[in-house]
């Protein structure tokens, strides 16, 4: 069977379960993309489907990035591919121009993809093991050496590696079988670049004395990864907030309960040193104010357990917005929504109500109390998160503070027994 027939056989196993319109090939240009590209481009055409579609990533890192771009789209359309690109701005971080790359690059698929799309990328063997002994010298633990996953969740749709199961040199075969042009960026011969530098340098002396090493190291990628496949079953669901009381246990247990629930929420790994930092102070002192950053999130403490804070989240309007329920009320960073009750709710008011934020000194007598309190003190009877205090919305009526988000209601304000009222809800982006 020759090398072309093999991949097509192989890529029509691997997306049997994938609808022909959901299929996108994230294409770079290089060898690899563009043999996979191309190889599903035979396949749909084999099988009477409409072509697959392809999206190429526009870093604007090197002078002929553009040119690389459009070249890209000519070699997919020769082979009936539709080709989208999508520029992306590289922001630099202490993290080094590979990894700002990725991420910038991984955004831009995320955003891109719909509902159950499925996006093909064309990481092989050689790429994985080079993956595996990266994250080895970087102090990985097994999560880290499992390497990367055949399938996972990507923005509203999935990601793929189909390739993995085929060596770089057999890509080289196919391309030479179906004439795949492709371009070569100068950068991938970088030696400053640790990936380049292994391999170029690394790999071939361990391909010398150990020509079986890509399967070998794949397959301890594959034992990583069934074992934390069984650790996350014995863990069982990621809580929303961690429990400070479930990492009362042994160091090993709590670490482990740790990182399934950073991992459960998207968090890239942080390096274990901030992962004990977060074990220690999640016992300090009772009123410690406890912010462990990690890039874009940071994990607090509040009310004895661990929460996962998004830094980046919008912040509320500067200026006061007149909200008419029952109209939801869509704010940069939340949603306010009222339904009608007939008891027990806010009491309409037919010119609606003033939504303000809280400027320090607000208090309320809430409904069916006997003394007014400052909102500082409802809240945290409310147990609401310190940090999320200054975003709920406060409504008014004239200058008389009349309801607190959909905690509180001002004592006079309550909706009576067959009284028109508004039952709120609020719900943070």
């Amino acid at each position: 069977m020759s090398a072309s027939s093999e991949l097509v056989g192989s890529l029509r196993a691997r997306l049997a379960d994938v609808a022909p319109e959901r299929r996108i090939v994230a294409c770079s240009g290089g060898l690899d993309s563009s043999v996979l590209m191309a190889t599903l481009a035979w396949l749909h055409a084999e099988d009477g489907l409409t072509a697959p579609r392809a999206l190429h990533v526009n870093h604007g890192l090197h002078q002929k990035a553009a040119t690389w771009a459009e070249v890209t789209v000519k070699h997919c359309l020769d082979r009936g591919v539709s080709c989208r690109v999508v520029e992306v701005a590289v922001v630099r971080s202490d993290a080094g121009l590979e990894a700002d790359a990725r991420h910038a690059r991984y955004g831009a698929f995320a955003d891109v993809l719909d509902e159950d799309d499925v996006l093909l990328l064309a990481h092989h063997r050689d790429d994985q093991t080079e993956t595996v002994l990266l994250r080895l010298l970087r102090g990985s633990g097994p999560a880290g050496l499992a390497g990367m996953p055949v399938r996972r969740r990507l923005g509203r749709g999935w990601l793929l590696r189909p390739l993995l199961d085929f060596d770089r040199s057999r890509l080289e075969q196919v391309a030479c079988e179906l004439g795949v042009l492709a371009s070569e960026d100068p950068s991938n011969a970088d030696l400053r670049q640790d990936r380049n530098f292994l391999r170029h340098e690394i790999l071939p002396r361990l391909a010398s004395r150990w020509p079986g090493y890509r399967q070998t190291l794949s397959r301890a990628a594959e034992l990583c990864h069934e074992q934390e496949v069984a650790l996350a079953e014995l863990l069982g669901p990621a809580p929303e907030l961690l429990p400070v009381a479930a990492l009362e246990c042994s160091p090993e247990l709590a670490a482990a309960r740790l990182r399934h629930w950073l991992a459960a929420a998207g968090v890239v790994m942080p390096a274990r040193r901030r992962l004990l930092e977060i074990l220690a102070q999640s016992h300090a002192r009772e009123d410690a104010a406890v912010r462990i950053d990690l890039g874009d999130v940071s994990v607090r403490r509040f009310a004895a357990a661990l929460h996962i804070v998004d830094e980046n989240r919008p912040e509320p309007p500067q200026d006061s917005v007149i909200w008419q329920p029952p109209e939801n009320l869509l704010l940069p960073h939340g949603r306010l929504a009222a339904g009608a009750v007939s008891d027990s709710g806010l009491r309409q008011n037919e010119g609606g109500y003033e939504i303000r934020f809280r400027q320090g000194g607000e208090r309320l007598r809430p409904a069916g109390r006997s003394a007014r309190r400052s909102l500082k003190d409802l809240l945290q009877a409310a147990s609401v998160p310190p940090w999320e205090r200054d975003r709920l919305p406060l409504l008014y009526v004239g200058s008389e503070l009349v309801a607190i988000a959909d905690l509180y209601v001002a004592e006079g304000w309550q909706s009576g027994p067959d009284e028109a009222g508004w039952r709120l809800a609020w719900r943070p982006a």
